[in-house]
This record gives C-alpha cells, structure tokens and sequence, in this order.
C-alpha cells in the first residue's frame, strides 16, 4: 500500500509541555510532505483516537490543549490552521486490515523480544512510519527490525522500515517521495481525479484540460512530461501563496526543476485576434483569461497556463498539440 503512512503512536510521549510544543511542529511538517505525496494516515490500532486532536502529546497533553493554547497566536496561526484542515478532511484515518499479515508475519525492533503492529504494517505494506521526536529510537530515516516470517528459511531475518520524524528524515526520503506521489499520476484520468488533493495550489479547467485529461489518447511519455510540469507549478504556487515570490517568472519554475523550455507567445500571436481567441478561456466565474504563457513538451505538444497575480493561483487550462501560431 504505497499511498498510506503509519501513525507512531510508539513515539510518544514527550518529557515536557514545552518538548512537545516543539515537536508537533515538527510533526506537522512531516504530515504536510505526506499530504503532497498523496499519502495517508493509517490506523493499525482500533482503540487509537480517530482524530489528531484526540493524541496525547506528553502526560495530559493533548493535541487539542496545544490547539486551545495556539489558535490565537499570530506566529501559530499557520499551523493552527493546517491541523484544522487535516481534521475536517474525510476520511483524515484509514484503517487497515492486518489479519493475512499477522497470520504470517511479526515484525519488531531490533533488541526487542515481541512484535509491534506499526512496525508490521509498515513492512507489510511497504510504507513509512510516521513517528514523533520524543524518544531517539524512532528518529532515525531507517528502522532496524528483524522479521519472522512463518513458513520461510531461515523463518527469522534482519530488514529496515522507512521512518519521517524530522527535516533529516524527509531530506533522505525526498525521491522516494516524490516516486510514490508520481505513482498515484500515472494515468491522465489518475491527475484528474487526484487533481484537488495533490495540485490545491492549481486549478484545472473542467471544460478544457478536464476534458483532455479524461480522454488522452497520447503518448505516454507526453502526458509524463505534463505531469512533471504540473508538479513543479505546483510546488511554485505553494511557495508564491507563502510570500516566498512576490510574482511570477518562468526563471522561477527552472529554479524549481522545471526540465521544460517555457515560454510566453511572440507579438505575432498576441497581434492576431484570431490566434488570441484560441488561447482565451474562460473561467467558472464568468472571467475570461488569456494563457499565452505554456510550457514546452515532446512532439510539439503544449501545456499553457495563466498566473493569476491578484489570487496567486495558477490556472492550467490547455494541454494538447501546439495551437496554430
């Protein structure tokens, strides 16, 4: 299960107040490189709370004590705000079911005489653990662990299981991230559906790209370059919604990664009304906006957008064989 990561209520608790205020910031950096890969939180336990608020931080300490205490502050306001839209996400757990796993397998830490059934699930599965700073033994990027396997020779053997605890943990597991995210948008039917969970920054026009998107009939290795695109778009809308640009650059997507050549249209096209109508779109709020600006893709295939600077938002609205010029 590639687009889930295992809760670690194990990682918990902390010594103090003050730890934990520390390291659910932490956390909370750790859920937000998952929810742009498209992964998940998995429960393993039934009886863990159903809800981050519900998660005791240090001894009688809860996460929705910190919320309480936070929500007013200007320099939380950010954070307070992320953990309000995981909890009013739906589903924001999924449970799994472990009965094949437990039936064949036990997985525990290395040193450690019985099994944990995070540390199965995320083998099982092969998928992250999701794990606080609290205690040491949970911040390293891999886990040692040693698996029984039933049936197998030798029945017992050595394995590690990823972890994301902290900046260093996403650092290291950055591609693998970035591959399982790529995963999910591996069809063009697959980028649409997901488009609202893994592109929040953009937004893709229904009647136009929508409609591309749910009959491609192209290449696949066009529709891999597109998706690359879109990735880097949205990293630059995420980062132009925090105030890190003040407006946009086609510089700014090649800062970001951006392998494609990107481009506005020449004064020959701008000049002819009849090659402007064919780059003009409209908008679901009656709004029409010209997308000269496109990026480049194999075999004269074009994907144009439109920065919004008063909204910071990116509208992609065409991707398809390269519009008359």
């Amino acid at each position: 299960m590639s687009n889930g990561i295992v809760l670690n209520h194990h990682s918990l608790p902390f010594e103090s107040k003050v730890d934990a205020d520390r390291g659910l910031l932490v956390f909370f950096n750790v859920l937000k490189a998952c929810r742009k890969s498209g992964l998940k939180i998995l429960l393993i336990d039934e009886d863990q709370d159903k809800s981050l608020m519900g998660i005791e931080l240090a001894d009688g300490y809860f996460v929705r004590d910190w919320y309480a205490s936070s929500n007013k502050s200007i320099g939380l306001v950010d954070h307070c705000r992320f953990l309000k839209s995981l909890e009013t996400r739906q589903p924001l757990f999924e449970t799994v079911d472990l009965v094949h796993a437990v039936d064949n397998f036990e997985v525990g830490l290395s040193g450690e005489h019985s099994g944990k059934s995070i540390l199965l699930a995320a083998f099982y599965f092969d998928t992250f653990l999701a794990s606080f700073t609290a205690l040491t033994i949970w911040t390293d990027p891999h886990i040692n662990v040693w698996v029984l396997e039933l049936g197998a020779i030798p029945e017992t053997r050595n394995e590690t299981v990823l972890n994301l605890s902290d900046g260093v943990s996403l650092e290291f597991h950055g591609l693998t991230l970035i591959q399982r995210r790529n995963a999910l948008l591996d069809s063009a039917k697959e980028i649409w559906l997901q488009r609202m969970e893994l592109f929040p920054h953009l937004q893709l026009l229904p009647n136009q790209i929508g409609a591309i998107l749910q009959n491609w009939s192209a290449r696949q290795d066009i529709l891999l370059n597109a998706r690359d695109a879109l990735n880097v778009l949205e990293k630059f809308g995420e980062k132009w919604k925090e105030g890190e640009y003040s407006g946009y650059r086609h510089q700014y997507l090649n800062d970001l990664g951006l392998a494609a050549d990107v481009s506005e249209e020449s004064e020959r096209v701008n000049n002819n009304r009849r090659k402007r109508r064919e780059r003009t779109f409209w908008l679901e709020d009656g709004r029409q906006i010209y997308c000269e600006n496109h990026v480049k893709l194999p075999s004269g295939y074009r994907m144009h957008f439109y920065p919004d600077v008063e909204q910071k938002r990116i509208y992609v609205a065409y991707l398809g064989p390269h519009l008359s010029i």
